[in-house]
């Protein structure tokens, strides 16, 4: 592995304040980096999705805050995580200003470090697989809702850079698994990649 975890290089708040769009497309090429069980777990995102403040009928804020969506009305660089079909976790990154509710879904990883731990959660010695959809990384990082409200600017849950790829190498596409707002280019995944989820069709 190549990459050298390195806090000080790690994302500032002031980056998740950032138009919710433009985090989803520059968090492609970054690392996650989080302690769980004293074991240190990396990946690289190579997908992502973009929840909008407004005129976005997909996010889950769009009518409103409610329980469930409350921490996407915090100030960005928080966590919010919550469960699809009463199984899966999904993991998302708070942007944008306080009450506005949006959020940067991270739907696929490439495994760099931790590998043993995330193959152990997922129960899977696949490497291409452990990391490929928003609830295997979730699994393999041991994500649940008590995540929630996080903060991920800290030594033991941040966001670092690492590559940092050319705009022709990002793919923009609409997103998956909603049946509303369907039409939004707002699905941003690394070209090359074999890690990520679905490939454009």
């Amino acid at each position: 592995m190549d990459f050298i975890i390195n806090y000080n290089n790690a994302l500032s708040k002031d980056f998740y304040l950032q138009d919710t769009e433009l985090v989803a497309k520059q968090l492609i090429g970054k690392v996650l980096v989080r302690e769980k069980e004293g074991i240190i777990l990396c990946g690289e995102i190579v997908e992502t999705e973009a929840y909008l403040p407004f005129d976005d009928a997909a996010n889950h804020s769009a009518r409103g805050k409610t329980q469930r969506n409350a921490p996407m009305h915090e100030s960005g660089g928080i966590l919010y995580v919550y469960k699809i079909y009463g199984v899966h976790h999904c993991v998302n990154v708070v942007t944008e200003s306080e009450g506005l509710g949006s959020a940067v879904l991270i739907r696929a990883l490439r495994p760099l470090a931790g590998i043993e731990f995330m193959q152990s959660q997922r129960s899977n010695k696949k490497l291409i697989e452990l990391c490929n959809g928003p609830g295997k990384l979730a699994q393999a990082f041991s994500f649940t809702k008590d995540d929630n409200y996080t903060k991920i600017t800290e030594p033991v849950l941040f966001i670092q850079s690492y590559n940092d790829y050319s705009e022709n190498r990002i793919i923009s596409t609409t997103r998956i698994g909603i049946n509303v707002a369907v039409d939004l280019n707002l699905r941003y995944y690394l070209m090359d990649s074999e890690y990520v989820s679905r490939r454009k069709k």
